[in-house]
Formats: C-alpha cells, sequence, structure tokens
C-alpha cells in the first residue's frame, strides 16, 4: 500500500505539531504539508493533492468549514476531517453541510485517529465518540414527544388550540379572518407531520404529547 499523505492544517503550531508527531511516527503515513490559516491550506491542497486534510475550524483568512468547502469545491474526491475543540449541534450541522468526511475531537487518542484514517481511506465517513453520541442526542431531540411541537408553525400551533376545542373550519377562520379552506389546510398538513389519519386522531396526540 502506498504511503498515505496528509495535510494538517491549525493556527496553533503545538497542535500541528502534535499531529504530525502521531503521523510520522507510523509507517505508510506522511504529513506533506502543514497549515496556519485556511487559504494557505486550500493553496497547499492544490499543491500537494494529499490523500486526507485535517482542518481546524477556526483559522484565519478562512475558517476551516469554509476550507473543506472551497477544496471539495476544487476536487470533489478530496477527503476532509475537521479536527476541532468544539462540540455542539451547530457546527456539526456546518460540518455535515460542508461535506467532511469526519469530525473529529482535538482530544481523540491516537488510536482513534488513526483507526478513522484507515475509515477515511476505505470511503467512510467517521466522528469522534463525543460527536457520535451528540448526533444519536439530536436524533432523538427531533423524535422526543416533548419535541414535535417544534416541527408545526406558529399559525399550525394556533389553529391546533382551536380544533383541540372542536371548532370547525368555518369558526376558526371567522375568529383567525381566513378563509375556511385555509384552515382545512392547515388541517391536513397538522395530520400529515403528526403522522394521524383523521381529526380526531390529531386531538388526542395533541393532547397526549403536550404540544400545545
Amino acid at each position: 500500500m502506498d504511503d498515505i499523505r496528509i495535510l494538517v492544517a491549525d493556527d496553533h503550531s503545538v497542535v500541528r505539531y502534535g499531529l504530525t508527531t502521531i503521523f510520522n511516527s507510523v509507517p505508510k503515513i506522511t504529513v506533506v504539508a502543514e497549515a496556519s490559516s485556511g487559504v494557505d491550506a486550500f493553496e497547499l491542497y492544490k499543491a500537494q493533492r494529499p490523500d486526507i486534510c485535517f482542518l481546524d475550524i477556526t483559522m484565519p483568512d478562512m475558517d476551516g468549514i469554509e476550507t473543506c468547502r472551497s477544496i471539495l469545491g476544487f476536487d470533489p474526491n478530496a477527503k476532509v476531517i475537521i479536527m476541532t475543540i468544539h462540540l455542539s449541534k451547530e457546527y456539526l450541522n456546518k460540518v455535515l453541510a460542508a461535506g467532511a468526511h469526519g469530525y473529529m475531537l482535538k482530544n481523540s487518542s491516537k488510536q482513534e485517529i488513526l483507526e478513522n484514517i484507515q475509515k477515511v481511506m476505505k470511503g467512510e465517513r467517521v466522528f469522534s465518540k463525543a460527536v457520535s453520541e451528540l448526533m444519536a442526542k439530536s436524533f432523538m431531540d427531533t423524535h422526543d414527544s416533548g419535541n414535535i411541537g417544534n416541527l408545526l408553525t406558529k399559525r399550525e400551533k394556533e389553529i391546533l388550540r382551536y380544533i383541540t376545542d372542536g371548532q370547525t373550519n368555518q369558526a376558526i377562520g371567522e375568529q383567525l379572518f381566513i378563509s375556511p379552506r385555509t384552515v382545512e389546510t392547515h388541517r391536513a398538513n397538522l395530520m400529515q407531520k403528526l403522522q394521524v389519519k383523521n381529526t380526531a386522531a390529531l386531538v388526542r396526540k395533541a393532547l397526549r404529547e403536550n404540544i400545545l
């Protein structure tokens, strides 16, 4: 197997040194470029074409997420791992949207880092354990009964309150100054979002899940 060529980009020289030391201590892995900014990382990628890029998020000139987009825009086959101290749902969503192959924390063990390099080379996406747990929690929160109401718009919640009171489309429309047909459209959207088939089931679910 050919050497795995790596680019390390981080604005902290100590972090670059630590990662480079880890990588260069392993046979068949070589750091071919180091960068302290996103712009430099992008230019070095174009010059060196490494197999994997390790990018920090917070870098001058261009952050790691934008650098990831730029690299993948230049070469859709590039493999990028974001490596950061930041663990948040906001960053997770941005990293995934940018198309990165991984999101790892800087406190990851040497073994985990090296194992994930091999996985990325096979085309897999990789995440630190803490990131995987955040993804699982995010999924559960989205589907948790207490958060179903987050799927509804303010107007849908307003109409749902009237529906649970047993009011007709005509009566609801008169109070909200909209047509009965518009109310019926909202009612249908509510049933679709809450995955029920009739108004009775809609009311039961609204009350059971404490949506209002």
